[in-house]
């Protein structure tokens, strides 16, 4: 319990404040909900039942009652609206803020860690987890200190009327506590399960659904199914398991809580017998025996939950001690690139898949990068814009290590033209916009003509307020290349880094991405990799490479002929636009 206090007033932030204010509130609460025993008790004793007599009520009596009525009504509606807004005010902006701190926080981890980690537990952390928090921890916390305040505050009120009766009550205050503390233990170790399970679940409806299209056509998706049955079995055993786990201690809790409240009873009626308590004192101790232990019932219920949520903060938590990449306060306003002696492993087990490798590349030149697949091509693109951090030596852009230029501003320097290219499902013009959130639609308009998209988008039902559907899915893979193309245009960032963009598209979008390209790339230091003969020849340098070394460096000239792996390269490919059906 401790741990959940601590955790959620640390995720709670400046917020922390108005959650203990609730939980004051609550306990004023509390005291408001035996307001109607105390009219109970003072009409009984008014009319006089609790001597074996009856007198008529007076004026003052109904006034007294009525008031005593009011008073507990008007102050518990007050103290729960106070308790609701405090805990839903907090809760609500404490988890919207940290939903857009873990986003920015990640926004700034290695890729690394996204290529280490299921999509899946990320998923369930950032909605699941933070949904359970937003929905249950303020309630529960509130609802628990003030019942363990409330039990202690009772408890001390009964010892006063009869010492006896307080050490049963005390007597069976611990017991319960015991059996809690059991039940918490027994609960850590199922949720935690249940909860693994949950992430599986999570990652195998991904999976699916990123290859549905596979699924449909090959015969192996009979055993991906039974798979996905046996992860959802698995999560739905884990459920029953931690169910079945507070059962029998559940009702332990409650034959002990119930024994103690019998004896209470049973032991007030020989102490009113023997003389040695008045009436009004054993109507006291019944209507406590009803409501001493509700708190601890309360308690008791909310076992599961309070695990539940004492992982999810730790879950909330670790995410957010994603170790990130930071920088320095430095800036550069020449773009050249230089990498010293470079070396760099996904894992520190494996094997490096860049190895010591030095490169210059001058500002406002184009760079092709060619090699076999799994030489380190796309790897070293990389780690020029600083998606990962290489294992040893520097890559310094105008002679400023990267790792000392401000995250920001890098990113800044930087447009990306994937080959697998990303849109948001959202409008062309946003997704265009992505590039400058503060661009006009002229200039948007502007940036898609140099992207050769200007003249399709103006064809769609709702121009450039077309949604594009999830990852563009509206959109054919030229078109969604040229809205890429368009939105880097927008950018204007003095570095562009191409994954060649027209390797695999039809002759006529190849040739309508060339001239995006050709315009995205004025006055630009590009670095590209390079699959078409063309985009080869005329690059300023061509690198070579093998294994995550440069194998050889020059221009296309200077390679044919005298670089073994360069010229089998062109020979391929030359004889690849060759051949015809």
């Amino acid at each position: 319990m401790r741990n959940l206090m601590k955790g959620f007033f640390r995720l709670c932030g400046e917020k922390s404040i108005r959650i203990k204010q609730s939980i004051i509130f609550g306990f004023i609460d509390g005291l408001f909900e035996s307001f109607p025993f105390l009219a109970v008790f003072y009409l009984f004793h008014r009319l006089g039942i609790l001597n074996w007599e009856v007198t008529l009520l007076t004026l003052t009596d109904v006034l007294i009652i009525t008031g005593i009525f009011l008073i507990g009504v008007v102050g518990r509606w007050i103290m729960k609206y106070f308790v609701y807004t405090f805990q839903s005010v907090a809760s609500y902006d404490a988890v919207a803020t940290a939903r857009l701190s873990i986003g920015d926080h990640l926004k700034l981890a290695p890729m690394g860690y996204f290529t280490s980690h299921s999509i899946g537990n990320t998923v369930t952390t950032l909605t699941d987890d933070l949904h359970y928090i937003e929905q249950n921890s303020a309630n529960i916390l509130e609802k628990t200190i003030n019942g363990c305040i409330n039990v202690f505050v009772l408890m001390i009120g009964v010892s006063i009327f009869n010492w006896k009766i307080g050490i049963v009550f005390l007597i069976g205050s611990i017991l319960s506590l015991v059996i809690i503390s059991f039940m918490q233990s027994a609960s850590l170790k199922t949720a935690t399960i249940s909860k693994e399970f949950q992430n599986q679940a999570n990652n195998k409806v991904i999976e699916y659904l990123r290859g549905l299209s596979v699924y449909k056509l090959y015969p192996e998706s009979k055993n991906t199914s039974k798979e996905m049955m046996n992860v959802f079995q698995r999560l739905r055993d884990s459920s029953y398991n931690m169910e079945k786990s507070f059962i029998g201690k559940s009702m332990m809790f409650l034959l002990v809580e119930r024994c103690v409240c019998g004896l209470i009873m049973i032991l007030t009626g020989i102490f009113v017998l023997q003389n040695s308590m008045s009436i009004e004192n054993a109507v006291i101790m019944f209507v406590a025996v009803f409501i001493i232990y509700k708190p601890l019932e309360n308690l008791g219920s909310m076992t599961g939950m309070i695990r539940m949520m004492e992982i999810s903060l730790n879950r909330i938590e670790n995410m957010q001690e994603v170790p990130i990449m930071k920088g320095g306060n430095k800036s550069s306003c020449d773009y050249r690139i230089e990498l010293e002696n470079v070396s760099f492993k996904y894992e520190d087990d494996q094997l490096d898949v860049i190895r010591d490798l030095s490169l210059t590349i001058p500002a406002n030149s184009l760079t092709a990068i060619v090699g076999a697949s799994g030489c380190g091509k796309t790897t070293l693109t990389r780690l020029i814009a600083r998606f990962w951090d290489c294992t040893s030596g520097s890559v310094k852009i105008g002679g400023v290590n990267v790792k000392d230029i401000d995250i920001e501003e890098l990113y800044s320097y930087f447009s990306i033209v994937f080959q697998n290219v990303f849109l948001f499902n959202d409008t062309i013009e946003n997704n265009i916009k992505f590039g400058n959130p503060n661009a006009t639609h002229e200039e948007v308009v502007a940036c898609a003509k140099k992207a050769c998209c200007h003249e399709f988008i103006e064809q769609l039902p709702n121009k450039y307020e077309t949604i594009v559907g999830e990852n563009g899915g509206t959109l054919s893979g030229g078109e969604k290349q040229r809205i890429s193309i368009a939105r880097a245009i927008l950018k204007d960032a003095p570095i562009i880094l191409l994954d060649e963009a027209t390797s695999s598209v039809d002759p006529e979008n190849e040739w309508l991405l060339q001239q995006a390209i050709n315009e995205l790339v004025k006055g630009k230091t590009v670095i590209m990799i390079a699959h078409k003969m063309k985009t080869i020849m005329n690059a300023d340098q061509i690198v070579v490479m093998d294994k995550g070394k440069i194998h050889g460096l020059g221009t296309h000239e200077e390679l044919l002929g005298t670089d073994a792996i360069y010229t089998k390269f062109w020979n391929a490919r030359k004889n690849a636009s060759e051949w015809q059906i």
